[in-house]
């Protein structure tokens, strides 16, 4: 008789449960994630039904050992996403990966923090909430991506930069979170701010100074076995050195894979350490599964039928949007907004991590919505990105006209700043730059800081927003004089008007976050309120800026534009009109203009076509012009005939 709660009977169902559940998942074309859940769900102790007379309770009772097996896949999962997370690859798409990475999970964790306020729920639950929510799949948009051959695409190379950085920004925020997790009263902010910082410091020091000096000594390593047993102690030492520091371990595992990223020992960790991950990391998804509580998905449908559609419309149109801002065709634009929908591993790890928390009180109900949901979106991106074409029609069609334009005039302007190019046309300045890093630790500080000292990193921020106006409105004019945007129906002749424009919205951006920010503290509706002024403004701006460069009423009473002075080292096209100089007499002509016009006007008979005009070598004497001389009375008398001749000529 198989004793069915010994170990070895439920590591056993797990492996042979999970194999069943991948590959039926492969076979529908669905993420494996997918089979490793479902066959969670139908194993795990919250599963009881009855089918003529027998009764099934699920075969894994004890999931304490289970858990502990799934934590430490999670933690190699996390180490093998460092492992990706290469600052060389993120060289060429840095500036746009990044700011895309920031705007999504930005706007995703904003909209996750307001669905759970609204539904009042705790702040601690909120935040993973939040995390669920925002964070997507590296492995669903890879996977779909080959799927659909579009590895090579020009857009692909951004997309994975940008969900390289998502994954980095996913960790900062679950290390912050992280705090959260301790009951009020057990540990103090500052040591856990002091924890995090020394953490941080340590994993900076290793990828600085410790590991490029010593990453020779462990390539010496022959045995792979050797090998195994050095990668492994590794990573549980750093994931244990994360829990001292006060953070989750995932974290270390996920930071000491950043720092090995750059090492020649990657592609030999991914061939010899990949064995261990794919067995955990499938105990780790069949584990979240049989914590998933069937009798509560009654209680989280409400929650899903609010956050699928909230999700579709901030990936699809608003992260679109701004792709197409940063100078992305219209179709790339559309396909990155849908290759991010998909929700999978770091959902659930937002989910698991979350529900371990002694401080979260709605743990029953995140691992649920979390599988519901990761389950619904899984399925839904794929036949988006197959599909994005139509969906880029449908949007361009409902899109109004004025709309269009001013995202066209961004879009034009913005691609020869942003996106890289083999032709430099433009040069991002210092200050510019340094003015971004201030105003988001002026955004972080108004967000963290307690009273007055909010309203003053308020107004600080506002202030760099005002200077960044003035600077990238200068350097957008430069750019805005040799970009042609003929075919759109541009036809104001002051560079100005564009600039000013696109400067404006962008510093209207700013402000509009900075406000959130401040007021979210306060009211957390009030967002909802400045986001409205927020798209009401925007309108009347570009329909000012349509009215004032495409209408020719408007620019047939503009006056002259008054050009700028130009910057150092640039010399802009002055065009000269003006009239040449009348050149001077050459000299040979002695007669005074009166009598040279009274001969031009009355011809002489002298004036008639002949064969031969050249006058005798003596009249040319004579024509030639008269020098002064030293001697004033050694200068003969002029022939008087010879003079008249010769000027009626």
């Amino acid at each position: 008789m198989i004793a069915t709660d010994s170990v070895m009977f439920e590591v056993g169902v797990i492996m042979l449960v999970s194999f069943i559940g991948a590959a039926l998942a492969s076979k529908a074309k669905q993420s494996v994630i997918l089979g490793y859940i479902l066959a969670g769900i139908l194993i795990g102790p919250y599963i009881h039904f009855t089918i003529g007379g027998f009764t099934y309770d699920g075969l894994v009772k004890d999931t304490e050992f289970i858990r502990f097996l799934s934590e430490m896949g999670l933690t190699l999962l996390m180490f093998f996403v460092g492992l990706g997370f290469s600052v060389t690859k993120l060289k060429k798409t840095k500036t746009p990966a990044i700011i895309l990475a920031l705007m999504d999970v930005g706007i995703g964790m904003f909209l996750g923090i307001l669905i759970g306020f609204a539904l009042d729920w705790p702040l601690v639950d909120t935040v993973f909430l939040a995390g669920v929510i925002s964070m997507s799949s590296v492995a669903i948009t890879g996977k779909a991506l080959q799927e659909l051959e579009r590895i090579s695409s020009p857009e692909t190379e951004y997309l994975l930069g940008m969900v390289i950085v998502e994954s980095f920004l996913s960790m900062v925020l679950l290390t912050i979170a992280g705090g959260l997790m301790f009951e009020s009263g057990s540990s103090s902010m500052s040591q856990l701010i002091v924890g995090i910082l020394a953490f941080y410091g340590f994993f900076i020091f290793l990828a600085i100074l410790v590991v490029p000096r010593v990453v020779k000594y462990f390539e010496r390593i022959k045995s792979d076995e050797l090998f195994v047993l050095f990668a492994l102690g590794l990573v549980f030492l750093s994931a244990a050195l994360a829990q001292v520091a006060g953070v989750p371990a995932i974290i270390g595992a996920f930071f000491l894979g950043m720092v090995f990223a750059e090492t020649k020992l990657v592609e030999r960790m991914e061939d010899r350490i990949s064995p261990f991950r794919d067995a955990l990391v499938a105990v780790f998804f069949v584990a979240f599964g049989m914590l998933i509580d069937l009798s509560m998905l009654g209680m989280i449908v409400p929650l899903l039928l609010i956050a699928i559609p909230v999700v579709l419309f901030y990936e699809v149109i608003l992260v679109s949007a701004i792709s197409y801002l940063l100078g992305f065709a219209s179709r790339s634009a559309i396909f990155m907004g849908t290759s991010i929908t998909g929700r999978a591993s770091e959902a659930v790890m937002y989910a698991s991590v979350g529900s371990s928390s002694p401080a979260v009180v709605k743990g029953a109900e995140l691992n649920p919505f979390a599988g519901a949901f990761c389950f619904v979106m899984s399925i839904i991106s794929p036949g988006l990105m197959k599909h994005s074409s139509k969906v880029t029609g449908a949007l361009t069609r409902v899109t109004p006209s004025v709309l269009r334009y001013g995202g066209s005039l961004i879009n034009r302007t913005m691609s020869k700043i942003i996106l890289p190019s083999g032709l430099k046309l433009f040069e991002r300045t210092k200050r510019l730059e340094v003015l971004v890093i201030c105003y988001f630790a002026t955004l972080v500080a108004v967000m963290v800081l307690p009273f007055p000292y909010e309203i003053i990193s308020f107004l600080i921020g506002a202030a760099l927003v005002g200077i960044a106006y003035q600077t990238l409105e200068a350097d957008l004019y430069t750019v805005v004089r040799i970009t042609n945007f003929d075919n759109l129906g541009v036809v104001t002749r002051d560079p100005g008007h564009i600039s000013r424009y696109i400067a404006g919205f962008v510093s209207l951006s700013l402000v509009t976050i900075l406000s959130i920010a401040y007021l979210f503290r306060l009211w957390w509706a009030s967002s909802l309120v400045l986001l409205l002024a927020y798209f009401i403004i925007v309108m009347l701006m570009t329909r000012t800026v349509y009215q004032v460069t495409r209408t020719p009423s408007f620019n047939l009473k503009a006056g002259p534009v008054v050009r700028r002075p130009a910057k150092k080292k640039q010399k802009p096209f002055q065009p000269n009109f003006r009239a040449p100089a009348p050149r001077p007499d050459p000299g040979w002509d002695v007669d005074p203009p009166s009598s040279r016009t009274e001969a031009l006007q009355e011809p002489g008979p002298e004036w008639r076509p002949e064969t031969d005009r050249t006058p005798p070598e003596e009249d040319r004497e004579a024509a030639a012009p008269k020098r002064k001389r030293r001697n004033a009375e050694a200068t003969p008398a002029p022939d008087l005939a010879e003079e008249e001749k010769w000027g009626r000529l």
